[in-house]
């Protein structure tokens, strides 16, 4: 401290803050650090005064921070102000033991929403808890309150006990995530389907709450029927959220709900699509579901037939005993479709199932048909791929027959995702210590089939690398070529390669390839690298072998 004259002290600091004393002529520059053993005075008289003065809440705040700077006769800014009183209801939010304690702070004049979902919760623990009865705080109206900030309705239909059972999807609107996943333990379960349809209405895919909906809604005891089914499987797939222990819980019931249903093939149809979306392969639940609409024929509708056909497709599932369904499935013509993209759907799916007469294939290809693509807008990048994989199958099985018009084709993009090509690169990686020489190995090959296909490279009858030149026209020789399949390649609860992707096996089969199919379920690019060199060693054996 430097005194430059008996009038003006100069506090080194950092902060700039001037404080007036009671001469006039004496200014001090606070400083962060401040000695408060020499500053009681009649100051802290009357600032407390003053603040006995000012309202209750900011009172209560400035007397709860014990802080020197409380004393202090400079009027706070607006924002710290807003800090404090924000700071203040979550500490008596914290330090409430029961539920009056909890609910003065409903006494307030301004409660945010998020305060006001943090007591409820709260409330709702108790309750849960038995630590206090609903009754002792339902007809409260500082409760009464708080659900009116919830929900922004009447009390009496936002909330007639801690359920919420009127809206609670209004609840989970506000960013309390943690907060109202506490709250869904007490929604019934026509309560928690609303929620989790309310979640996909809007886009928002909160893990917390999705968590404790698949959770509650497991252990709920009752049988989910037929239309509750098939509004949580729409909302999962929709919010991409395959939850297998829900998932499984789902399709049990369905299969136990599904004779009692005899009227309703839209439901049905719903939860095949759904069942196709998530690439859930429950094969007793998807016989289930094709033996109902076979023996409901009379009510069938095309869209149900074709949505079928393309569930099955995607999961390479061919039930027992669907004989009845392909007939079906095979006797629909183009005409018969909403949408021309619907026909091509049903193409693609009969052709990966081995259904597909050349009749099919050829219509898809045809430039007329071609032209009812383009009415509707630039063919979509999926839907030109399905084409190119159809013309690849026509080409290589029926060369006489009508072929894809080039321009379709061109440009059309075939990348990985980040995931997958991560993963590719753990197999070219460990592909190194086997062939090394780019003579002997290709990597990262377009099939011009509409599909990407890892790597390619040849040998011998002893799985000796052989150059690729000399591997074109030499029996003795096997062309390889090798599919990486990772997580979403493959369908779930059974764990196989998607329809599409052994349809893209069979094309390379059909040009003298010998597929090298690595799922992720056998590679584990996080292995020592010795241990992925004998398993594609020994799966190139077997497939050698198998020849």
């Amino acid at each position: 401290m430097l005194k430059f004259s008996s009038t003006i002290i100069w506090r080194l600091g950092t902060r700039s803050t001037i404080r007036k004393y009671s001469s006039t002529g004496a200014a001090v520059f606070k400083t962060d650090k401040i000695d408060t053993k020499g500053l009681t005075s009649n100051n802290t008289k009357s600032t407390v005064d003053d603040d006995k003065d000012s309202s209750g809440l900011v009172a209560a705040a400035f007397a709860s921070l014990n802080s020197p700077e409380s004393d202090d006769l400079r009027k706070p800014s607006p924002k710290s102000v807003k800090q404090n009183r924000q700071q203040l209801l979550d500490t008596q939010i914290l330090k409430a033991t029961d539920v009056n304690s909890l609910l003065l702070v409903a006494e307030q004049p301004i409660v945010s929403r998020r305060h006001a979902l943090k007591m409820v919760s709260i409330l709702s623990e108790w309750s849960s808890s038995n630590k206090v009865k609903l009754s002792d705080f339902e007809k409260d109206p500082r409760f009464l309150k708080l659900c009116r900030i919830l929900a922004r309705t009447p009390s009496s239909q936002t909330m007639s006990s801690l359920t919420m059972a009127e809206d609670l999807s209004t609840v989970l609107g506000i960013t309390g995530d943690d907060e109202a996943a506490r709250l869904i333990m007490n929604l019934s379960l026509p309560q928690m389907i609303k929620v989790m349809k309310a979640l996909n209405q809007k886009g928002r895919r909160s893990t917390p709450l999705l968590r404790a909906l698949s959770h509650n809604i497991t252990k709920q005891s009752d049988v989910i029927d037929l239309k509750k089914s098939a509004d949580l499987l729409y909302c999962m797939a929709a919010l991409n959220f395959p939850d297998p222990v829900l998932l499984d819980r789902i399709c049990n019931d369905v299969i136990e709900c599904l004779p009692s249903n005899q009227d309703k093939p839209a439901v049905v149809n719903s939860i095949l699509v759904s069942l196709g979306l998530l690439k859930y392969r429950h094969e007793v639940c998807l016989t289930g579901l094709v033996d109902w609409l076979q023996k409901h024929k009379d009510i069938w509708r095309v869209s149900d037939v074709a949505s079928a056909v393309v569930t099955l497709a995607t999961l390479d599932f061919v039930p027992p005993h669907s004989e009845v369904l392909f007939e079906w499935a095979v006797a629909l013509k183009e005409e018969e479709m909403v949408k021309s993209s619907m026909w091509l759907d049903l193409v693609f799916s009969l052709l990966i199932l081995n259904k597909a007469t050349q009749h099919h294939l050829a219509s898809t290809l045809k430039p007329e048909f071609i032209d009812k693509l383009l009415s509707a807008g630039e063919i979509p990048i999926p839907a030109r791929r399905k084409l190119m994989a159809i013309d690849a199958w026509v080409g290589l099985t029926a060369p006489s027959s009508v072929r894809l018009p080039e321009d379709v084709s061109v440009g059309v993009p075939v990348v990985y995702t980040k995931e997958k090509a991560s993963y590719v690169h753990s197999i070219l990686d460990t592909f190194k210590s086997l062939v090394s020489a780019d003579t002997f190995f290709r990597r990262d090959c377009n099939s011009g089939m509409g599909f990407l296909y890892d790597a390619e490279f040849a040998v011998d009858a002893k799985c000796h690398p052989v150059p690729l030149e000399k591997a074109d026209k030499n029996k003795n020789i096997f062309r390889i070529a090798v599919l990486g399949l990772d997580y979403h390649d493959m369908t779930r609860k059974t764990t196989v390669p998607l329809g599409v992707n052994q349809l893209y096996t069979r094309l390379l089969q059909l040009k003298g390839f010998k597929v090298l199919q690595i799922p992720y379920t056998e590679f584990n690019p996080k292995e020592k690298l010795v241990t992925r060199v004998q398993y594609i060693e020994k799966k190139l054996k077997e497939l050698i072998k198998a020849v």
